[in-house]
């Protein structure tokens, strides 16, 4: 689904066929000096760029200055990364995928990639965990044919720590109009406001914009995403052009009817899960909330979420709360510039009733396990007896945190330290328990909108077999159960399914199943088992959209007549749309499907960002194998 111009991927840890990836209400980054092969270099310089100074395993480090001063001081820490052992990769053909880029290196080369990213067309980046595999790797693709193409390898240069850099142009004197850049914030208002209004600008770019004018620019956009594909359906699908042409001229030139947006039941303190950071605030104190900035664009600054309006008190109350006790640790913050420090996050999670449930994460560093255990102590003596009683966290966890960006897959299993393990959630007259990593719509009230809309559109009755794809905690297949003959869940999050088969008992349903692991090795085998004569997909996946691989697999099963696609990002799942529509081919070989109509649902309030619902059709079976 990926062109050329594909983004870095952990070879390691795809997320494919997983909703556990949402809209999280932060400008956090994860692209920390430690996660320096996430950046992209410029052009041709990609490869030459500042060549960092050599190494010397003994070489002594003076930290009050080389960090501050040194882009490539990151490299003399003790803590690995994989920019030490990078390639560059040229020559490669214009249209390729991550997927396609990494079977060639692992299956037909028997590499061991770590990292790769594509900053433009026809070169790519590629970590290594070790000299050999780097060795490896350059021996046998320097030279390698692919696709018509002979690659070439050769060493690459590691990456600029960009804080550092950014600290350094402004030491050398750059004109105060390049200053550091803030996410959502003009560089000229900044000055004039005071860090919780430039957090709530960065947060909620479109707070003070009107909720109708609101409304009506996400319809605007939603119409541009259908215009395109229109035209990408003219460009790439001859055998549509009559339809399409009909289609164009009885709906203002998209591909199908665009229903009016549907709003948020709920335009402020709607977001019931977020992610905050403990940083440095203006003052260097200690500070929790959001950053001010990415950290490639050299912010590291942390401010108060208050003036956010779309999360609720209760969770602005639990980031004042957690912000008074780290005031008092003898721990300190996670500092992502150096490394250093302890505490690192904080997750909040809430619902309609009185359940909050608190993440914290916690670097080890070189801590004994004594004194780990004397911070949790203190944690949970803090919530449960202490001050932070008062706001009312029913749910405690804590979560040791290794590695250098959160998420990396270098964190410990989550810790039960106080109260329930788990928050309920009341949602079309259902009850659903929610787990500490489960995905969960940020928005109950606009939720109930959006499955309100799929189950109509779907089109079910008591014949009916729903397949839910990227099913999360089951909230949409489960509201669809009492009005359906089966329900079949797919989702890739353990605990997630363990969620939603609860959630089927705490609401008395026995017609439904849930199946863990990743939605393109689930959906395949499912199919055989699907003998019904009607049969409606519901799929709801993350951002970059469905694996090709599932949108294969619908489209071969024929008894799939319908199926309701919800995107949270309709831009990047273009591809999944084009490919349920293409013609019959070697790689597609079900009928395809058309869309009939759409609509967007406001999910995120006083943010540029809505759901898009497309319902696709096909015929009845060509009889074609």
């Amino acid at each position: 689904m990926e062109s050329a111009n594909i983004d870095h991927m952990d070879v390691n840890s795809a997320n494919h066929g997983s909703r556990n990836l949402e809209h999280e209400c932060t400008t956090n980054a994860t692209d920390e000096p430690g996660n320096v092969p996430e950046i992209t270099q410029p052009s041709d310089a990609a490869a030459n760029v500042d060549n960092p100074p050599e190494q010397h395993d003994n070489e002594a480090v003076d930290t009050s200055t080389s960090e501050q001063l040194d882009p490539y001081f990151y490299l003399k820490r003790s803590e690995f990364t994989s920019e030490i052992f990078k390639i560059e990769v040229r020559n490669l053909p214009k249209f390729f995928g991550f997927g396609q880029f990494k079977k060639r290196l692992t299956n037909t080369l028997n590499l061991k990639p770590k990292k790769m990213k594509s900053p433009y067309a026809g070169m790519a980046f590629v970590t290594f965990s070790c000299e050999e595999d780097r060795a490896a790797a350059l021996e046998a693709l320097d030279g390698h044919m692919w696709k018509g193409k002979a690659l070439t390898a050769k060493k690459a240069n590691p990456a600029a720590d960009p804080l550092v850099k950014s600290r350094q142009t402004l030491e050398d004197g750059e004109p105060s109009s390049k200053k550091i850049r803030l996410d959502n914030v003009e560089d000229s208002q900044d000055s004039e406001m005071t860090i919780p209004e430039r957090i709530r600008k960065a947060v909620t770019p479109l707070w003070d914009v009107p909720y109708e004018d609101q409304l009506k620019n996400k319809q605007s956009d939603m119409i541009d995403v259908l215009k395109k594909l229109a035209k990408q359906l003219e460009r790439n699908c001859d055998d549509l052009d009559s339809w399409l042409r009909n289609q164009r001229k009885q709906f203002d030139g998209l591909c199908c009817e665009l229903q009016p947006i549907q709003p948020s039941p709920a335009t402020e303190h709607y977001r019931n899960k977020c992610e905050f950071t403990a940083g440095r605030g203006e003052t260097q104190s200690r500070s929790v909330g959001f950053r001010l900035g990415s950290y490639k664009d050299g912010s590291c600054t942390v401010g108060p979420p208050s003036e956010c309006s779309n999360l609720p008190q209760s969770m602005k109350d639990v980031v004042k709360s957690f912000d008074d006790f780290l005031q008092k640790s003898s721990c300190d913050i996670y500092n992502a510039e150096t490394q250093t420090g302890n505490w690192r996050q904080l997750t909040v999670r809430t619902c309609r009733g009185k359940d909050v449930m608190a993440l914290v994460g916690f670097h080890p560093q070189d801590l004994s396990e004594g004194t780990i255990n004397k911070e949790k102590q203190s944690l949970n003596e803090y919530y449960s007896t202490g001050p932070g009683k008062d706001v009312g966290v029913t749910s405690l966890y804590f979560q040791l945190q290794k590695g250098r960006a959160v998420g990396g897959g270098d964190e410990y299993p989550l810790e039960h330290l106080h109260g329930e393990k788990y928050i309920h959630e009341d949602l079309l007259g259902m009850r659903f328990r929610i787990s500490p990593d489960a995905f969960f719509q940020i928005n109950t009230a606009a939720a109930e909108v959006l499955y309100r809309t799929v189950s109509v559109w779907s089109g079910v009755t008591t014949d009916t077999t729903v397949l839910d794809v990227c099913c999360g905690t089951g909230t949409i297949g489960l509201t669809m159960a009492k009005h359906v003959h089966k329900v079949i869940g797919v989702e890739m999050v353990e605990q997630a399914i363990e969620d939603a088969k609860v959630n089927a008992q705490i609401n008395g349903l026995t017609n439904v199943e849930f199946h863990c692991g990743k939605a393109e090795d689930v959906v395949p085998d499912l199919m055989s088992r699907l003998y019904g004569k009607d049969v409606v997909a519901v799929v709801d996946p993350p951002r970059a959209g469905l694996h090709p691989r599932v949108i294969q697999t619908l489209r071969k099963c024929a008894n799939v007549r319908r199926l309701v696609y919800v995107s949270c990002n309709p831009q990047m799942a273009t591809n999944n749309f084009m490919d349920l529509m293409r013609p019959r081919s070697k790689r597609l070989k079900g009928d395809p499907f058309k869309p009939v109509k759409a609509v967007p649902v406001d999910l995120f309030p006083s943010t540029k960002h809505c759901e898009l619902v497309i319902l696709f059709e096909r015929e009845a079976p060509s009889g074609k194998e």
